[in-house]
């Protein structure tokens, strides 16, 4: 018996990060990722692991703006 699965594979997201220690903008890039980042989540990028502060779209691009605060003491 052949088993058929409906389940919709995860869209992938597109994002436009910035990697923040304090006010400071310490590094930018894009990042695909799949399934989608949410506020508070703990992520790493880089190398570098962070907290979600802000998912946000930009507009009239497809890419989510996405800042991450830096832990302290990362390098």
């Amino acid at each position: 018996m052949t088993r058929v699965s409906w389940a919709r594979p995860m869209p992938v997201v597109e994002y436009r990060y910035e990697l923040r220690r304090g006010d400071e903008v310490v590094a930018t890039g894009h990042l695909s990722r799949e399934p989608a980042l949410e506020v508070g989540q703990r992520v790493e990028i880089a190398g570098q692991t962070g907290i979600v502060r802000t998912v946000e779209p930009i507009l009239g691009e497809r890419e989510l703006r996405l800042v991450v605060q830096l832990r302290r003491g990362a390098a």
